[in-house]
C-alpha cells in the first residue's frame, strides 16, 4: 500500500508508529505522540489508517471495525509486498548479526535485542546453531527473511553470550531469475568483552539505536583468503617475508635500557576467531598504550615496538598516536639488520 503524507503507519520491526509529516527518496519521517519526528525506511512502515479515512462521518463503533479490517488487510498484503532496492548489487548481497542495547552504560544483567538484517533483494533462509561441548549443535533459530527487512532473533543477557553460534543461509528470488549465491555457512565465537570494547555500539543504517553488527557475508576475496588452509596461509606469509625483510635476530632480553615489545596479534591473544580487523588493531593499540604509560617515568630508556609490514595500517596508526598523545618523544624506524621495516623505537 502506498504510503502518503497524512497517513497513520506503524512500524514492522520496531515498537510505534504515528502520522507520516513528509517523505524524503526512501525515507519516511513519522511524528509520534510525543511530537518527535523519526526517520523510517519506506519498507519499514506499515499503513494502518489512510488519511482520507480520517473525515468519514461514522459511529465510534465502525470506525473502530474499519480500523481493525484495515490493519488486518495491510498485514496481509505485507506478506505479499517484497520491496527491492534498485541501488543494491546483487552480486553482493550483504546479512549481518545485530545486537541492540537499550542503555549505553553496558554490564553483564544488560540485555540484548539479537536481529538478523538482510540488506539484500533476496529471500533468505536461515539457520541458528549452538555449538555443543561434545561437538554437536543444537539448533537454536530458522526461518526464512524478505528482501531488505529484519528479522527479532532473541533477547539475551550479555552474560550468556559465551556460545559458538553456526550461522547457515541460503539466498533466493521467488517467482523470477536471479544471480545465484553460494549457500553461506559461519561460525560466531562470542565472548562478553566484544560487547565492553570501547565504539563496540555505533550509528547505523539499519536502527535507530546504537548497533553492534557482524557481517555474516564476506567479500570473495574474503571467501578466497579464508578458503586457504592454515598451512597454506603460514606459507605464503614467510615467502611474503623472507622477499621483503632480513632475518630476525630471536628476542632479546629486556635490560633497563631497552624493551621489546611484539605487537603482532598472535602474540597478545591466543583466538582470534570473531575478531574483526577493527578489533584486533585496537588490541594492538591497548597494549602499545598500556607500555608507554607503564614507561613514561623511565627518561632515557628504548622502546622497541615490532608491528611488522603488512599494509602499514599499525604503524601509521602508531605513530599517530605517538604525535597526538606522547608530544615530545623522539621516535625513529628501528634497526633496519635486525628488524627490517618491522618495528619502530621510542626513546622515553
Amino acid at each position: 500500500m502506498k504510503i502518503e503524507i497524512g497517513d497513520k503507519v506503524r512500524f514492522l520491526n520496531e515498537i510505534g508508529g504515528g502520522i507520516v509529516s513528509k517523505i524524503e527518496g526512501t525515507l519516511v519521517f513519522v511524528e509520534d505522540e510525543d511530537g518527535f519526528e523519526i526517520p523510517v525506511p519506506y519498507y519499514e512502515a506499515v499503513v494502518v489508517k489512510k488519511k482520507s479515512s480520517e473525515t468519514v462521518n461514522i459511529s465510534s463503533t465502525l470506525a473502530q471495525q474499519n480500523n481493525s479490517e484495515i490493519i488486518e488487510n495491510t498485514e496481509n498484503e505485507l506478506e505479499d509486498e517484497i520491496f527491492e532496492d534498485e541501488t543494491l548489487d546483487d552480486t553482493d548481497p550483504k546479512i549481518y548479526l545485530a545486537f541492540i542495547t537499550p542503555s549505553m552504560v553496558i554490564d553483564q544483567k544488560i540485555k540484548l535485542n539479537i536481529y538478523l538484517v538482510n540488506d539484500s533483494n533476496y529471500f533468505c533462509s536461515f539457520l541458528i546453531s549452538e555449538a555443543n561441548d561434545n561437538g554437536l549443535v543444537s539448533l537454536l533459530y530458522s526461518g526464512i527473511i524478505n528482501p531488505n527487512t529484519k528479522w527479532a532473533v532473541d533477547e539475551k543477557e550479555i552474560a550468556t553470550l559465551n556460545k559458538e553460534w553456526t550461522i547457515q543461509f541460503m539466498l533466493f528470488k521467488k517467482e523470477k531469475t536471479y544471480i545465484p549465491i553460494h549457500p553461506v555457512s559461519t561460525s560466531i565465537n562470542f565472548t562478553s568483552n566484544r560487547f565492553y570494547k570501547q565504539n563496540a555500539f555505533e550509528g547505523n543504517d539499519f536502527f535507530y539505536q546504537s548497533a553492534h553488527l557482524i557481517l555474516l557475508t564476506k567479500y570473495e576475496l574474503e571467501k578466497k583468503v579464508q578458503s586457504l588452509t592454515e598451512d597454506d596461509t603460514q606459507k605464503i606469509i614467510l615467502e611474503k617475508e623472507l622477499k621483503e625483510q632480513p632475518k630476525i635476530s630471536e628476542k632479546r632480553e629486556d635490560t633497563k635500557e631497552l624493551l621489546e615489545i611484539d605487537l603482532h596479534i598472535h602474540e597478545l591473544i591466543d583466538d582470534l576467531r570473531g575478531l574483526s580487523n577493527a578489533e584486533m588493531l585496537k588490541i594492538q593499540l591497548d597494549k602499545f598504550n598500556s607500555v608507554m604509560k607503564a614507561n613514561m617515568l623511565n627518561k632515557g630508556k628504548k622502546i622497541v615496538f615490532i608491528h611488522g609490514v603488512g599494509n602499514g595500517t599499525l604503524k601509521t596508526e602508531l605513530r599517530k598516536q605517538l604525535e597526538q598523545n606522547y608530544k615530545g618523544l623522539y621516535y625513529l624506524d628501528a634497526s633496519f639488520k635486525e628488524y627490517g621495516f618491522g618495528a619502530t623505537m621510542v626513546i622515553m
